[in-house]
């Protein structure tokens, strides 16, 4: 992928950035697409994918549904190095109304999501979203 010349790669990070987006509002399994095998928090942390899975089953577990999400896109930006590695990031802003029995509270602010190239795919490797803690 990454070897053809025309290949997008900022399309590519934007359209995985999607994918998570709307799988978090509709609180889909769909989710872990997105999501690289290991992810890399700050103080070079490593933890791997199941623990984030856990945590989104139990993010997601909390409430009955997310309604009206929303968000925009405001920077997109990658650099690629060598061994057909890279890293890039998606920001934004999104939001959503989380309904819990029947009551709903607005969940919103700004959002980056950091990105990893490896094996020809752009993976999330770090997750800043409103609603999301590690």
């Amino acid at each position: 992928m990454q070897n053809n010349p025309t290949f997008n790669h900022q399309a590519d990070i934007v359209n995985s950035a999607i994918r998570f987006i709307n799988a978090w509002f509709k609180q889909s399994k769909a989710i872990t697409n997105e999501l690289n095998d290991f992810f890399i928090l700050p103080g070079n942390k490593i933890i791997g994918k199941d623990v984030i899975i856990s945590r989104l089953k139990g993010i997601f577990g909390r409430s009955d549904e997310y309604v009206g999400g929303r968000y925009d896109i405001i920077d997109v930006n990658f650099e690629l190095m060598e061994d057909g590695k890279g890293m890039g990031f998606v920001e934004g802003v999104a939001g959503y109304r989380d309904v819990i029995q029947k009551q709903s509270k607005i969940v919103s602010g700004p959002f980056k999501l950091y990105f990893a190239l490896h094996n020809g795919g752009w993976k999330i490797v770090n997750i800043e979203f409103p609603g999301f803690s590690y």
